[in-house]
Formats: C-alpha cells, sequence, structure tokens
C-alpha cells in the first residue's frame, strides 16, 4: 500500500467539494477530475499514460501502458452531462459494489461507452477497461476464456468520495504500484474464486516415516575423510589447498565441453556498479594486480569488495592468494591480516573489539607488544614516549621506581588502544618497505544491518591505518544490504568470483584422500588404525566414484553438478551425504570393480541419504509438486514458472523475465498469486532460479529472475524419473483422501517388505504407488486444463512425458530388480561356487 498523500488527499477533497454541478464538457472533466485522479491521486507517471490515441473506428482518452509498451487498461472519459444511471445501493454508505455487466448496460449511456470501449479493446488485445465520466468509474474485463462477457462482475465506484473515504482499498487497487506490480486488476475482476479444497497428507498416517538408513558399512571408515576433505578448505592444511584448489583457469576447458552447463557469471545488476568478473588465473587475477599496484603506487587508503555466490568459495580464493600461493611481489612487500568473523556473535561491539583486537595481533608478525620494554618504545610507542617525557614522566628520576612504575601504567594503556597500535604497526612495516593488506571475511552470516557495520569498519580501517582492505560478501547479501549507497563512492572496487566446476573439484578431493588412505603414517594420523582389506575396499570404492566424475554424461555428475548451481559448498555437502548413504550399494560396486551410475542410484542417496522416507523440511532437494498455499494451489504452479522462463531462451545463457509480468500471468490464469510468490521463494532458496540481484528469497525486492542450469535440470529430467517421484508422493499434499490414503497404505506394505528383505515385491509395491500417484497428477492436471481453459495440445502436458517416462522406466526398473533377485538366490545356494 501506498503512503497517503496528504497534498493529494486534501486536493481531492477540495475537487470533490466544487464539482456538484456536473455541467463540464468532456475536456474539462478530463483535466479536473480524471487527469487528477490518475496522475496526481493514482500516481501513474504520465510517461506510461497514452493520451487521445487513436484506434480505428475512434479515439481512446487514456490508455495505462504495460513496460513494454502493451496497453494495459483502457478508460473511456464521457462528459460529466453524461450520466450513468447505476443500480441502486444497499446503503447510503456504499462507494463501491461488485455489479454484473449484464445488469449494468441495461443503461442506454452505460452500454454505448462499454460497447465503444470493447471495440478498442479488441483490436489492440487489451483485457481491461474502464468507463468514467469522473464521478462513477466502472472497471471490467473485455473478455475471459470460456465466459460470456456480459456475465462477468464489474467493479463499479459509486461516488468521488469511494478515492477518499475507502483510501487503503483505492490505492491497493488502482494505483501505479498496485496495478503494474502487483497485478491487482486480476484480482478484482476475476470470476476464478479460490475454492476451498481440503488438503491431505500421506506421511503424517505412516508411523515409520522417520525410521533412520545406515546399512554403508564403510560410513564410519570414511566419515572423517569426509569431514575433512569434502568441505571448507582448512586455513592451516598447504598441502590440501596447493593439491586441491581449483581456478578458473583450470576448469574452463570442462565449460567449454558442456553445452548446457550454465556458468556461474557476474549478474546485470552488479555491472551497473561497476562490480568486474574475476578471471581467477591461479595467481588472483585482476584482485591479485589491483592490490599489487596499490602498494607498488603507495596508494592510500582503498576499500575493494570480492562478491560471490553462496559457497562459491571466497574464503578459500582469499586464503590462496594472501596466505598459501602469494605472488611473489606481494609475498615481499606486503603484510597479511585475514580477520575471519564466521564464529562472531552478532553484536556491533563484539564485532569491533574482535576485529581491531585481532587486526593488532596480525600485524604485530614480530611479536613486538611482547617484547622489552625499550624495543617496544623505539620501535612502536616513540611519539607517545616522546610526549610522555615532556608530561606524564616530567620531573620524576628515569631510575625511580615512580618512573618505571608510571611508565608501565602508560604501556598498559597504549596497548590496549587497539587503533593505536594498529596504525604503529603499519608504520612500523611501512618503514621496512611493506604495505598492509586487510581482509574482513564472512560477513554474509549476518543480517542487512550488521553487515552494513562492517563494511563501515572495513571503511574506518582503510581511512586510519592508510591502508587497502578486502572484505568479502554475497551477491544477494548486498542487494540486501542498505550499503549499496555507500559503495557508489567506490566505483571499479567490486570483483565478482565465479565458482569452479563441482566435478573438477571432486576429482583433485578424491585424488588426495585416495592418496592419503595409501599413506600408512598419514592415514593412521587422519582416521587411525584401519585393517588392511578395509583400506583396500575404502580405495576401491573412492576409485570408482573419481572415474565417475570423469564422465561428463554421467547421472551423478549431471545431478550434483545441476542441483549446486554455482555452490561448491553444497555440492560437496551432497556428494559427502551420497558418498555415506545407507543406499549406495558399497559391496556390489567393490566386487565389480568400476561401476555405471543409474540415475536411480544417484538420487535416492542423495535426496534421503539416511532416512526411509522423503521429508522435504530435512533434504537438500525440494519436492517440485508441492502445494504451497493452504487456500489455492497447484502441484504444477513450480514448473509451470520454469516453463514460462526457459521456453525458447538460449539455454547456455538464459534472459531475465520481469517478476511482474510473472505474478500478472498466475494472477490472470490461476489466481494463485499467494502459491507463485511462495513457489518462487522455494526455486529462489534452491537455485532452481537467479534473481537480477541474487536475492535467494523472495521479496517485493526481485524484480526479475531467471531459470539457472539446476531450473533446467528439473524441467527436463528431475521432475520426471520415476525414484523422484516415488520419493515425493508420500510427502505431497493431496487433494484426493482416497489418493492420500492409498499411498499410505503402499508406503506401509512397502516398508514391511524392506525388512524382511523381499526386494522385488518390494519394488513392484514401488512401481504401482507412483502409478497411482501419476494418475492423480494426471486427473488434477486435465481439471485444471478445462477450469482455466489452458490452450495446449496433450503432449505439452507436464504428465503426458511423466508417463512416457514412466513407462519406459518400468520395464527397466523391474527388469533390474529380476535380475537383483536371480543373483541373491544364486549366491544363496550353499554349491553356488562349485558351477
Amino acid at each position: 500500500m501506498l503512503h497517503k498523500n496528504g497534498d493529494s488527499f486534501e486536493t481531492l477533497q477540495s475537487i470533490i467539494s466544487s464539482s456538484e454541478s456536473r455541467t463540464k464538457n468532456e475536456a474539462e472533466t478530463r483535466h479536473k477530475i480524471i487527469d487528477f485522479i490518475v496522475h496526481d491521486f493514482l500516481s501513474w507517471p504520465k510517461n506510461r499514460v497514452a493520451v487521445e490515441e487513436y484506434i480505428n473506428p475512434g479515439y481512446a482518452d487514456y490508455i495505462l501502458k504495460k513496460e513494454n509498451g502493451d496497453d494495459l487498461l483502457f478508460i473511456e472519459a464521457k462528459k460529466e452531462g453524461v450520466y450513468f444511471e447505476i443500480p441502486l445501493a444497499y446503503s447510503s454508505i456504499e462507494k463501491s459494489s461488485y455489479i454484473s455487466i449484464k445488469k449494468l448496460i441495461s443503461d442506454k449511456n452505460i452500454a454505448k461507452a462499454v460497447k465503444q470501449v470493447r471495440n478498442y479493446c479488441f483490436d489492440t488485445g487489451c483485457e481491461y477497461a474502464a468507463i468514467t465520466n469522473g464521478h462513477e468509474w466502472i472497471f471490467f474485463k473485455t473478455f475471459e476464456r470460456g465466459k460470456r462477457w456480459d456475465e462477468l462482475q464489474a467493479f463499479v465506484v459509486r461516488k468521488l468520495e469511494f478515492f477518499v473515504d475507502e483510501y487503503t482499498k483505492a490505492i491497493n487497487s488502482f494505483s501505479f504500484t498496485a496495478i503494474t506490480e502487483n497485478a491487482s486488476l486480476s484480482s478484482l475482476l476475476t470470476t476464478f474464486k479460490p475454492k476451498d479444497r481440503s488438503i491431505f497428507y500421506p506421511k503424517e498416517k505412516i508411523l515409520t516415516y522417520s525410521h533412520p538408513i545406515t546399512a554403508n558399512r564403510l560410513a564410519s571408515t570414511l566419515r572423517p575423510l569426509a569431514n575433512n576433505y569434502f568441505g571448507v578448505i582448512s586455513d592451516d592444511d598447504a598441502d590440501f589447498m596447493d593439491k586441491c584448489y581449483v581456478s578458473q583457469r583450470e576448469y574452463k576447458a570442462t565449460f567449454d565441453g558442456m553445452q548446457t552447463l550454465l556458468h556461474d557469471s557476474l549478474t546485470p545488476y552488479f555491472e551497473e556498479y561497476g562490480v568486474q568478473q574475476l578471471e581467477d588465473t591461479g595467481k588472483g587475477g585482476q584482485l591479485g594486480g589491483r592490490l599489487t599496484k596499490n602498494l607498488k603506487k603507495g596508494r592510500k587508503g582503498e576499500v575493494l569488495v570480492l562478491f560471490g555466490g553462496k559457497g562459491a568459495g571466497k574464503s578459500t580464493f582469499i586464503k590462496r592468494l594472501l596466505h598459501h600461493n602469494q605472488p611473489r611481489w606481494l609475498r615481499d612487500h606486503a603484510v597479511v591480516s585475514i580477520i575471519d568473523l564466521l564464529k562472531v556473535p552478532e553484536n556491533k561491539d563484539v564485532i569491533r573489539e574482535y576485529i581491531w583486537k585481532n587486526l593488532v595481533l596480525a600485524l604485530d608478525k614480530d611479536r613486538i607488544l611482547d617484547g622489552d620494554r625499550e624495543v617496544l618504545l623505539s620501535r612502536l610507542f616513540s611519539d607517545k614516549f616522546e610526549v610522555a617525557k615532556k608530561q606524564n614522566l616530567a620531573g620524576l628520576p628515569v631510575s625511580s621506581e615512580s618512573y618505571n612504575l608510571k611508565l608501565n601504567e602508560l604501556i598498559s594503556s597504549w596497548k590496549e588502544d587497539y587503533i593505536y597500535c594498529a596504525k604503529r604497526l603499519v608504520d612500523y612495516w611501512g618503514s621496512l618497505s611493506k604495505g598492509a593488506i586487510v581482509v574482513v571475511d564472512n560477513t554474509d552470516q549476518y543480517s542487512s544491518e550488521v553487515q552494513d557495520y562492517c563494511f563501515t569498519s572495513a571503511q574506518e580501517i582503510s581511512s586510519q591505518l592508510e591502508c587497502v582492505v578486502l572484505i568479502s560478501m554475497r551477491e544477494e547479501r548486498f542487494y540486501d544490504s542498505k550499503i549499496h549507497g555507500v559503495l557508489d563512492a567506490f566505483q571499479n572496487s567490486g570483483f565478482h568470483i565465479s565458482s569452479p566446476n563441482s566435478a573438477e573439484v571432486f576429482k583433485k578431493r578424491l585424488n588426495y584422500t585416495t592418496e592419503l588412505l595409501s599413506n600408512d603414517r598419514r592415514r593412521e594420523d587422519k582416521i587411525g588404525n584401519i585393517a588392511a582389506d578395509l583400506v583396500q575396499d575404502c580405495k576401491v570404492y573412492l576409485t570408482i566414484m573419481r572415474e565417475e566424475f570423469s564422465n561428463h554424461k554421467s547421472p551423478l555428475t549431471s545431478f550434483l553438478s545441476a542441483c549446486s548451481h554455482g555452490d561448491t559448498r553444497l555440492s560437496l555437502d551432497l556428494f559427502s551425504s551420497f558418498l555415506l548413504s545407507g543406499y549406495t550399494n558399497v559391496d556390489e560396486m567393490i566386487s565389480a570393480g568400476r561401476w555405471d551410475f543409474q540415475i536411480h542410484q544417484v538420487i535416492k542417496p542423495v535426496m534421503i541419504p539416511n532416512r526411509y522416507f522423503y521429508d522435504e523440511s530435512l533434504s537438500d532437494i525440494p519436492n517440485i509438486y508441492q502445494l504451497r498455499s493452504n487456500r489455492h494451489a497447484s502441484h504444477f504452479t513450480g514448473l509451470r514458472i520454469l516453463r514460462k522462463i526457459s521456453k525458447g531462451s538460449d539455454k547456455t545463457s538464459p534472459s531475465y523475465h520481469p517478476i511482474a509480468d510473472l505474478k500478472s500471468y498466475f494472477s490472470e490464469v490461476f489466481n494463485m498469486v499467494d502459491d507463485f510468490e511462495k513457489n518462487v521463494d522455494i526455486l529462489l532458496k534452491h537455485s532452481f532460479i537467479e534473481s537480477n540481484n541474487r536475492l535467494d528469497y523472495y521479496s517485493s525486492e526481485v524484480d526479475s529472475i531467471k531459470v539457472t542450469n539446476y531450473g533446467l535440470y528439473m524441467i527436463d529430467e528431475l521432475a520426471f524419473y520415476f525414484t523422484y517421484l516415488d520419493l515425493i508422493c508420500t510427502d505431497c499434499g493431496l487433494y484426493v483422501e482416497k489418493t492420500s490414503n492409498y499411498l499410505c497404505e503402499a508406503a506401509r506394505k512397502e516398508y514391511r517388505l524392506f525388512s524382511r528383505g523381499e526386494r522385488l515385491d518390494r519394488v513392484q509395491v514401488r512401481l504401482q504407488r507412483a502409478e497411482h500417484f501419476i494418475d492423480y497428477l494426471h486427473e488434477e492436471e486435465n481439471r485444471e486444463r478445462e477450469q482455466y481453459s489452458l490452450e495446449m495440445p496433450e503432449n505439452e502436458m507436464f504428465t503426458y512425458k511423466i508417463k512416457a517416462n514412466f513407462a519406459v522406466e518400468k520395464v527397466r526398473v523391474l527388469k533390474s530388480a529380476k535380475k537383483q533377485k536371480s543373483k541373491s538366490e544364486y549366491r544363496a545356494k550353499p554349491n553356488h561356487n562349485k558351477h
């Protein structure tokens, strides 16, 4: 809602009072009343309103425009002498009401005006129209699929007082912001009223729904390796950093060879702020060059910002550049202080003390502050000491106890002044031809307000110490924060780092851990004393995984690369879950010595690594078919959003789509604004889509979105796999109780068969359950196609593709289950080794 504008509000009251005589001509009506209502009261800018635009066979008085120039709303202005006879109100206080068009056009003046404006709309394809004589306003839809137009409801403003007495409703319905950003006309004039339908959740009746799975015999041995080497690279592990860091130069060829992989690149929003794409060559790229140049030229005080997405590896890049693998000139001429705020509480006072205290500790590499008093006074505190000799120590014999006590007291106070100590330490290093570089890292864990404070602190450090300060931030946190106004003063001081390719990260780390297992001393140091046969099994298992990541067409590589979408930390977490999952068939893989993963062998261990049943709230992979709104929702809203923004676009470089247009579409066609917004929120949080300002949740600040590689993977593949549908079906809210009960009973039966080890029967139950769920989805999609008059051929329906995929997968899955049963029966025979 817009804030009440005092001037326009009072002016409108004055207009109402002075316009009781209704004899003005049409032009005066427009100027005196309608112009004021449209432009001043409802805040429509004049460059979004066309006036007297010729449309055969006449003129449309006002045409409110969409951002792309298309027509949004026609307003036909009649002179005040043309009266609109509107059916009597129920009470004298009623300023507005809904009345059917059929009733309204029984008045000849209304009928004539409505017919005229409808002709304009038909010629241009505009859906909304209004007629007004300045006093009465009638807003209506000119057509609606599957409906007689004269049976539609019009919204009638009976008196001008409506805009004053019902100010909030007027602004929320007809203002520029309401119509263009919130699709208010669709909600106001739609005939699709939400029907309350009960929602049933199968999982609520399954007692074993939280049952854990712990069948991977190698998990306990590999867990320490997974914790240490499939997460963030430790700052003190130089060998791990050196062997496992992946620079852009190393994975560029991989990107070039994968046509469907979307590069984690700089958004147009950040380009506008002068942020540069950082090409990491292994030596820091432009950022390393900027730091070196600043020191060489003696530039005083500059704040640089390193942007990167969630899990993009900002901290790892900084540690490698400034700690593990410094360019030679920086190594010889820079003193680096990295202030890591990862574990510092969100309290400004605590953060401030932590920053300055640790900055002093980091700058004091020669431990002068812990050294002899004479050295301390000559190297650091000489300026204050000279002043103290003239003031605090004046008149005291140098050898006296009082002199020494007083001096010690002064030194203690000087040491507690962290800003002063930091300044003096920077001066000390300057005398040795070394400049200071200060890094403030991991600020993106904080709220916007505290991040503002961290950026201000970086500026303070830069100003006080006259040094270069580098601060790291996530793009979405930058936009969410208010600091972009401050950053304007630091044009071209931002750098964006892209995430490394997940497959390259996995290969290096699997190589590293396999080599570690082969080194007796290092292995024992990291995971203890392990039996030789167990060590060998772990090495074979990790080698199989490493070879899989060399195959770009591998379901495992595709799945993890897509799901992470630039979040290397997430892809490592997902892989760790997969590696240790009770569903990963370790013994069969080791026995074979190699393995070609099938998609169902990837999806299940990643989605439910340690659970028998899927729960969206506990999984890293969301349920795309979930009903998000309790009032009015569809199982297909998420997929429809992804299809809408991916259809017809270049998959290697998708374009951004205005959120207002998408919201308007889902409002006009489905009347599902709440469901749309909640789905966008989930899609952003899980990186199916990306906003132009990198916000990772839905809010009014998100103004355009594009599909990501993960979104393409979902709309092209994941949403249609049998295993995915089988997992999420018991987690879904369902509109049909009979279907919910069936899925619930099937889940119970499947669990009993699992407990008895009856694999083939269990697979058959899963297939029947999935088929039942697919039939339910098909009925729902058909119902929606008819209800919302969706003009699409059958082969474009989501469930058409689901059914086609399932028919193929069903044969393969049953064949595989029967084959596994035969193997098990063969191994169970007492004399099978003799044959």
